[in-house]
């Protein structure tokens, strides 16, 4: 039974807080509800659109992605969150409305976590306020929010695994909870740069506690927390990894972030989406912003000063994590050196980590003030309103430094278009990808997407799509019914030949009576004989039932652990 201190009502006050504050920091969003922003934003409307057409409309899983490319994967492509607890978002409220809510909620998330983070880091309840501010309130986040990287809303699960991971110290039953929180980031809009980033600057960080403790315990909850949450979200995972060992994600090893515009990424108050800020600047603003209160570095600098024990981790973090961003610098920078580690090759953007030098900063200033505070001789209420206004402060700022990237959401509408129940492959454009998708057109030009094949269709030399072309032999086409991931022909053959569907090819497209597949210029094709009358196309990826089995053997495996007191003592025993 919870005491009754774990009962009070004050304990709802801290997410209470944050809740409203992250309902102000997104509040463009909201009031231009029916807008989509700049940046990438219609490209993941369309790909949260397509899985809320495949199940409320087809009543499918939402296996395959017709829409983008001439078809592609979309329930393996790692940044489609199908399996994610935002998705029923995307059903309820649609794909627009569904996103928006998804970034409050991250907001919200990253806030409370990164304060109880800092709560379990020995900090107090204000100084906890104030590292939570200062990391989730950084431009950083504003910035990817409003050019539209829906994925990077996973990173609001980053805090709660090392809050998790530390919290196993009093009940081992918590490691369930970060097991939890890379199975969410893998099952959402995360399973790319968020899980990798989240792993990594983890590990980093945990290392060095090892090291200051003597104690490998944090490393090895780690590396169960890590492999258990792969596997817990294996569903997604696998047939993830069977796509993307086959389909390598090129990453750019030669990238690097220009020392001329590092002052204005951390501490210009002008954080513009489109800002150029100088020489050698290769990418978006979004992707080099990291705005850091200079009250939150001056406070900082003082836990260096005063405690620089309780700071030196976060010291060598924030500072490898600043070397990593900065890229290729030299042969033999960690970008470099790191880029050679399995997974990472695909990785891109360096500055992309500055995220965690904002973290390091605010976990430092958080033991500033908790330092400073208590070498002042006044009252609590003097101390505690001193607190109170430079945490206020900060966050004003941050938010004022973030509104204008927030406001370019009001940027288009989505048209008013008629849905034709004939699905179509048309040419398109790559900034009326949603409205095509409205229509139940899908755009052979679409948007540059990691992961994602290059447009395949069939296209005559006039430029009209075809959805079929009969190659060889000679046969008519009846009736064809197109669904996401089930198409049904009917045929009329004279002669035996071969019929390339206007569909691009992945492993995972078979046939209903198993008659062989195969891929013709990228795209799936088969043979008929004069018997023929019915064709019927099935798609589903490989390694999902596989991922299913292993992701329903651990979720029961972890119930057991929280529920059975004797098995968990085992496991414990064993463990240590």
């Amino acid at each position: 039974m919870p005491s009754k201190t774990e009962r009070s009502p004050r304990n709802f006050i801290p997410p209470l807080i944050f809740f409203m504050v992250s309902l102000v920091f997104v509040l463009p969003f909201l009031i231009n509800w029916d807008y989509i922003g700049v940046g990438d934003w219609e490209l993941f409307a369309t790909m949260a659109a397509v899985p809320q057409r495949t199940v409320l409309h087809y009543h499918q899983f939402p296996f395959w992605n017709p829409y983008l490319g001439g078809g592609n994967i979309l329930f393996a492509h790692p940044e489609v969150g199908i399996l994610s607890p935002f998705f029923p978002l995307i059903l309820i409220f649609g794909a627009i409305g569904g996103l928006k809510i998804q970034m409050m909620l991250a907001y919200f998330l990253g806030f409370w976590g990164t304060w109880l983070l800092a709560k379990r880091l020995g900090r107090s309840p204000l100084a906890s306020y104030l590292a939570a501010f200062v990391y989730f309130g950084s431009s950083y986040f504003a910035l990817h929010f409003a050019i539209g990287h829906v994925p990077f809303t996973h990173f609001c699960f980053l805090p709660w695994f090392l809050y998790f991971l530390l919290k196993t110290d009093d009940d081992s039953r918590f490691l369930a909870g970060a097991i939890a929180a890379v199975a969410l980031i893998i099952l959402g809009n995360g399973a790319a740069v968020p899980f990798l980033y989240t792993c990594f600057f983890s590990g980093v960080l945990l290392i060095l506690y090892a090291i200051e403790e003597k104690s490998l315990r944090l490393i090895k909850r780690f590396i169960v927390a890590v492999i258990l949450g792969v596997l817990l979200g294996a569903v997604k995972f696998f047939p993830m990894f069977h796509y993307l060992s086959q389909n390598e994600w090129e990453g750019m090893p030669g990238d690097f972030t220009p020392i001329n515009i590092l002052w204005k990424a951390f501490f210009s108050f002008d954080q513009a989406v489109f800002r150029q800020a100088g020489s050698g600047q290769y990418w978006g603003w979004h992707e080099y912003s990291a705005y850091i209160s200079p009250l939150a570095v001056i406070l900082a600098v003082a836990a260096l000063i005063l405690a620089f024990r309780k700071s030196r981790a976060w010291l060598v973090v924030g500072l490898f994590f600043f070397l990593f961003g900065l890229g290729h610098f030299s042969d033999f920078s960690p970008w470099n050196l790191i880029l050679h580690i399995p997974g990472f090759s695909s990785i891109r953007s360096p500055a992309r980590t500055f995220q965690f030098v904002v973290l390091a900063t605010a976990i430092l200033s958080g033991i500033g003030l908790d330092v400073l505070t208590a070498r002042l001789k006044s009252a609590t209420s003097v101390k505690n309103a001193l607190s109170l206004s430079i945490i206020c402060l900060i966050l004003l700022t941050g938010f004022l430094v973030n509104l204008p990237a927030m406001k370019t959401i009001k940027y288009k509408k989505p048209a008013h278009v008629a849905f034709d129940e004939d699905f179509r492959q048309v040419i398109g454009r790559r900034d009326d990808i949603y409205n095509l998708f409205l229509k139940n057109r899908g755009s052979l030009v679409a948007p540059w997407l990691s992961a994602y094949k290059e447009s395949r269709g069939l296209v005559t030399p006039t430029n009209e799509v075809l959805m079929e072309y009969v190659s060889s032999g000679q046969a008519g086409v009846l009736t064809r019914q197109y669904t996401p991931n089930r198409v049904d022909y009917r045929l009329a053959p004279a002669l035996a030949g071969t019929i390339i569907f206007g569909i691009g090819y992945d492993d995972g497209w078979r046939t209903a009576d198993g008659r062989p597949l195969f891929e013709n210029n990228g795209l799936v094709a088969t043979g008929f004989t004069h018997n023929d009358r019915q064709i019927t196309l099935l798609y589903r990826p490989r390694g999902f039932i596989f991922g299913l089995v292993v992701s329903l053997l651990v979720l029961a495996g972890l119930s057991v652990f929280i529920f059975h007191g004797k098995i968990r003592k085992r496991l414990e025993a064993i463990f240590n």
